[in-house]
């Protein structure tokens, strides 16, 4: 399923990381890819959208250097358009895809952290988007987690030899 979308991939990550955030007040515009077909649940279509801020911005920390991407990845019934839960194995393929297997080691799961209903009020329902953050250095070269006030644990999404 991946192999059908390399092009539209290719554009997603062209589209990402065309932009330097610090240029334009530390944030860059959002990209989307999808929706896509979740191999996983015939039911459901994959949005995902990321963006790259400075870390400065993100972690409310004047003067920080480097970058932070965010992607996150949601589904939507795709007939009746109602958020669903994501795979966590299909959403980390995806995300795997976008920052490839360089950067992969230095990835952060935030998990499932948002979820809201067409009204835009909360639901009591299971949060449905999975989150994921990679940081950069000014050099553009992945680091570990700083310290940070996000407000959620994060955890490396696979094993570091």
């Amino acid at each position: 399923m991946l192999r059908k979308h390399q092009e539209d991939l290719r554009r997603f990550r062209s589209a990402l990381f065309s932009t330097d955030p610090a240029g334009s007040g530390g944030l860059a515009p959002v990209s989307r890819f999808g929706p896509v077909r979740s191999v996983t649940d015939r039911h459901a279509v994959l949005t995902i959208v990321g963006d790259i801020s400075d870390q400065a911005v993100l972690l409310e920390r004047q003067g920080r250097a480097g970058s932070v991407l965010t992607l996150s990845v949601a589904a939507q019934h795709k007939q009746l358009g109602t958020r669903q839960a994501v795979d966590p194995a299909e959403a980390r393929a995806w995300v795997g895809e976008i920052v490839g297997p360089s950067w992969l080691p230095h990835l952060y799961s935030a998990g499932a952290l948002s979820g809201l209903t067409k009204g835009g009020s909360s639901t009591s329902r299971p949060f449905t988007t999975r989150y994921f953050y990679l940081f950069l250095g000014a050099d553009g070269v992945p680091h570990a987690e700083p310290e940070h006030q996000l407000g959620v644990q994060l955890s490396l999404l696979v094993d570091t030899p």
